[in-house]
């Protein structure tokens, strides 16, 4: 018996449309975990983001024994189980308010979320963002994450021009193709 479980299989990795073509199912689950439907859009996009990483760091490991499409869902479901545990525990789902209002405190203007340019679907993003090569996809999610320049070329052990330039390149990249997507 792996720790796995009993009859889990290899690691096997999932792109980011294998995962996207279950939202349906997700959808389900998480509305039967008791996710209200004002916030099952932030669930599942986060559900397919945990999904993919979790996959991509080797943790989806299909059963041999079931259907694939079985064994995926059920995989999913323990995926959804976790977001719903930590979606529920979370202090804005308790309707904790620390100020009365927020956007005083920062003075600023309030900003209308629809009035902010374009929206860039999420979904489409993320597949974009896994479509390209490793080396982009390691820079683009370090500098998300926060991360400068010299952060990035001490993490990846390359020198800091090269990080700027595949940083350079890959935003360029990145920005082509969200355009093509258009």
């Amino acid at each position: 018996m792996s720790a796995w479980g009993h009859q889990a299989g290899p690691a096997r990795v999932l792109n980011i449309a294998e995962i996207v073509a279950q939202e349906p199912f997700i959808r389900t689950v998480l509305r039967g975990l008791g996710v209200p439907v004002v916030d099952l859009g932030d669930v599942v996009q986060d559900v397919v983001l945990g999904a993919w990483m979790s996959s991509q760091a080797g943790r989806y490991r299909p059963d041999r024994t079931r259907e694939p499409l079985d064994a995926l869902k059920r995989w999913l479901f323990g995926v959804c189980r976790f977001h719903c545990t930590h979606y529920h525990e979370r202090a804005f789902r308790r309707r904790e308010v620390p100020v009365e209002d927020p956007w005083a405190t920062t003075g600023e203007e309030r900003v209308d979320p629809w009035q902010v340019g374009e929206r860039i679907d999420a979904a489409k993003a993320l597949m974009t963002i896994a479509a390209m090569p490793l080396w982009a996809r390691e820079v683009l999610v370090l500098a998300a994450l926060g991360h400068g320049g010299t952060e990035i070329a001490n993490i990846l052990r390359i020198p800091l021009g090269t990080a700027g330039s595949r940083l350079r390149l890959a935003r360029a990249r990145l920005a082509r193709k969200l355009r093509r997507r258009r």
